[in-house]
């Protein structure tokens, strides 16, 4: 599946002509080794990302400053400290009593992220969740670039091929749309070219089959526990892979590609046994439903997102039509011309072959049961019941493309290593990818200062509050609640919180609470009820990013004071508490302290 070119280039560059010094060929041949030239391509995709589009997230790491308008930031932070805590003190880590207090709420179908949690514990516990969560989420893109790296590296043999097509994998817009969303489960997707890479060392017979089976077990349970959809997507992304390799490899190549597969199929059940504590866990539990479209918009292929049109009227126009979600599949116009030409020319190669109808099986799954252009439904397509199948049914058909830029990245480096003609056409190709990546670069939103309140930075909350109570944290910012009882070492137990949309389906308040943003004399009843009941202890409101609607709280009798940039609110039961009226909630005004 993969001899033909892997074999032809070996895995070191030629040596470089004309007569040189000692001390110079000693530099070169030293600069020639492969651990070497990974070293130097890590380097520069960390330089260059952290002097960019990082640049804000790396000033103030112990600021909570990324996207603090989405839920999916804050949700990380809590999970970074969550697994920590677990372990620590012998709990169940996939159900917590931490969030949905009282009753608590079950992980099982949630990405709580444990791989990188636990690696993280020395940074989490010594510097805080926020620190390393920050630090994750900025060498995130660079680490999955330099994985990328090492897969083309191998394939081609060339220095420059292999940062290209590094670059390709790792800045695409996969990773840098989750990367902006603070999405650490998506970000992470090194262990696919890693495991790209085990094939092919395999298929060279630089490892033993059992070193392989080893070894890919290890990648897959990870990727497992890092993000189940990922796991299911890689297993279809496998199964159809073999195929098509015993289709287009020819008859000397079948009998490997059955071993391949062997060894494939042994690793997988290895993985799962590695997984069983989570699934006999999970599989005990019903798991969510999504209704939203997750599909890949056809347009998204080549419109970039709308912020990133440079005033083009026409482009503007188009780039507010695809399903949003659909951002993450942008490959642009020369991408693909590149992908197209490395065909044309090159598909003699069974390699050449082996990837384009990858990418196009791919790029067709990627659009799930339906097909969108511009935001409009077009038709429902054949496979669509596929996608109702358990663990598919809740898995976005858009994320399948990371296999696609997987594929574009070895494509691109092969399409750079080929044969030297017509280099004065290939590489000003790359560059121009190359920009067009960089132009659709989304905005990495960062809050100018912390989001962590002094009345849980400095640890007030302690002298307010009791250890273990129930509170409600109001708030603009995306799951304030669990990003302040991930700072506070778990103090206080949360009433609320926000895990995904499948589940919560909400915002990050309980609904009674939520309910009064739109108050009724019935809806302040029932939340009045909601705090008796449940034994809610205090609400704590953020005083500098509150909701317009939050002078409801006094107005139904609630006193609170301030103290480090927080209005706490004790309930006492609610005994404080009034039944309004109409009349009564028609009147405005702001809450008193």
């Amino acid at each position: 599946m993969m001899a033909p070119l892997s074999r032809q280039r070996g895995a070191t560059l030629a040596a470089p002509a004309g007569p040189v010094g000692e001390g110079e060929a000693g530099f070169r041949r030293w600069l020639r080794f492969p651990a070497v030239q990974g070293g130097l391509a890590l380097a520069a995709y960390l330089l260059i990302w952290l002097l960019t589009s990082a640049r804000l997230l790396v000033q103030h790491l112990s600021h909570a400053q990324l996207d603090q308008a989405s839920m999916d930031p804050n949700f990380y932070v809590w999970c970074l400290r969550w697994w920590p805590y677990a372990v620590v003190h012998g709990l169940n880590p996939l159900y917590t009593h931490q969030i949905g207090a009282p009753a608590g709420q079950s992980l099982a179908w949630v990405t709580t992220i444990p791989p990188l949690a636990l690696l993280a514990a020395p940074i989490t516990l010594a510097a805080g969740p926020v620190v390393a969560f920050n630090l994750l989420s900025a060498i995130a893109p660079a680490v999955s670039a330099w994985a990328a790296f090492v897969l083309c590296r191998r394939l081609t043999g060339r220095f420059w091929a292999a940062l290209v097509g590094g670059a390709v994998f790792g800045f695409s817009a996969f990773e840098m749309n989750h990367s902006a969303a603070g999405q650490l489960n998506l970000t992470y997707s090194l262990l696919l070219p890693i495991l790209a890479y085990l094939v092919v060392v395999w298929w060279q017979g630089s490892i033993s089959g059992r070193a392989f089976v080893i070894l890919a077990a290890l990648i897959m349970a990870t990727q497992f526990y890092l993000f189940l959809e990922t796991f299911a997507d890689l297993t279809a992304f496998l199964v159809v892979a073999l195929g098509a390799g015993l289709l287009l490899g020819g008859r000397d190549s079948r009998p490997v590609i059955a071993r391949l597969a062997r060894n494939l199929g042994l690793a997988y059940a290895a993985a799962i046994v590695l997984a069983l504590p989570y699934l006999a866990y999970a599989l005990s539990t019903r798991p969510p439903k999504l209704s939203a479209a997750t599909g890949l918009d056809v347009a998204s292929l080549v419109v970039p997102r709308p912020e990133r049109t440079y005033g083009i009227a026409w482009l503007a126009h188009a780039a507010r039509g695809p399903i949003e979600v659909s951002a993450a599949g942008y490959i642009g116009v020369p991408l693909l011309v590149l992908a197209i030409l490395l065909a044309v020319t090159c598909w003699s190669s069974r390699l050449v072959r082996f990837l384009t109808c990858m990418l196009v099986f791919v790029i067709v799954a990627a659009f799930g049961p339906v097909l969108y252009f511009e935001g409009g439904r077009v038709a429902t397509l054949p496979w669509a019941r596929l996608w109702q199948l358990p663990i598919l049914r809740n898995a976005y058909p858009s994320r399948l493309m990371v296999f696609a830029f997987l594929i574009l990245a070895v494509a691109t480096a092969l399409f750079l290593a080929g044969p030297a003609r017509r280099l004065w056409a290939k590489w000003p190709l790359a560059l121009v990818v190359l920009a067009f990546i960089a132009l659709d670069t989304p905005t990495i939103s960062v809050n100018a200062r912390t989001s962590v309140p002094a009345f849980i930075s400095s640890g007030h909350y302690r002298r307010d509050l009791t250890r273990g109570e129930i509170v409600v944290v109001v708030s603009r910012i995306g799951n304030a609640g669990m990003l302040w009882q991930a700072e506070s070492g778990f103090y206080v137990r949360l009433a609320g919180g926000y895990i995904n949309q499948a589940i919560t389906h909400r915002s990050d308040l309980p609904l009674l609470v939520q309910s009064l943003a739109h108050a009724t004399p019935h809806s302040v009843r029932g939340f009045e009820a909601y705090i008796r009941k449940e034994r809610i202890g205090a609400i704590l409101l953020d005083a500098g990013h509150e909701p317009q609607w939050v002078g409801i709280f006094w107005r139904v009798g609630l006193v609170g004071h301030r103290i480090g940039h927080v209005i706490v609110y004790p309930t006492n039961g609610c005994r404080s508490c009034r039944i309004l009226d109409w009349k009564q909630l028609r009147v405005r005004g702001t809450h008193t302290v």
